[in-house]
């Protein structure tokens, strides 16, 4: 299979992938407005929430202090690389945990607060699946590439899928703090 054909590939996998994401989000919004759980599921479905954002988040900070640090020249793409292939499930688990947990907390989606946390986690669960044309990238470099001589265009391609990836998830995490004590 030629390089071609390979990233024709992985891009189809992609938008199968965000058509995915976007699905399951959209089965959550419309969950949360017609299911009425029992009220002995609240406490349950907040502990799996919590949980599940402590899983997702802390593999996402640990992949992108990773990354750091290999920005910085403190590490090795390959390093980098071991956290990515080692967090990811944590990543996709946790978000996976916080969609379906979120879905049972009956969320007011009337407020405006809600729905921007709701963007929020669309736009970092469609990250997560950009992110993997960085990851495929990582993987073609050698062990000891350095991130000061990838091109331009790549440099700003991860940095800015992290700052995306950080705004989303402060995002949903502070407007599902500030919505549960308001």
């Amino acid at each position: 299979m030629t390089l071609r054909e390979k990233r024709a590939r992985s891009r189809r996998r992609r938008l199968v992938a965000y058509a995915g994401v976007a699905a399951a989000w959209a089965v959550t919004v419309w969950a949360a407005a017609v299911v009425t759980p029992p009220d002995w599921l609240h406490g349950i479905a907040l502990f799996v929430h919590l949980a599940s954002l402590v899983v997702g988040l802390g593999a996402v900070l640990m992949i992108e202090w990773h990354a750091l640090l290999w920005a910085t020249g403190w590490s090795s793409v390959r390093e980098l690389r071991q956290a990515d292939r080692t967090m990811i499930l944590p990543v996709w688990v946790g978000l996976g945990g916080l969609l379906v947990s979120g879905a049972l907390l009956e969320p007011d989606l009337q407020q405006p607060a809600t729905l921007v946390k709701m963007a929020a986690v669309l736009v970092l669960a469609l990250n997560g699946v950009a992110l993997t044309h960085w990851t495929h990238a990582l993987a073609r470099l050698p062990g000891n590439a350095r991130f000061a001589s990838l091109p331009p265009r790549a440099r700003a391609g991860f940095v800015g899928s992290a700052i995306v990836s950080q705004v989303a998830w402060w995002t949903a995490v502070i407007v599902g703090l500030l919505n549960s004590t308001g």
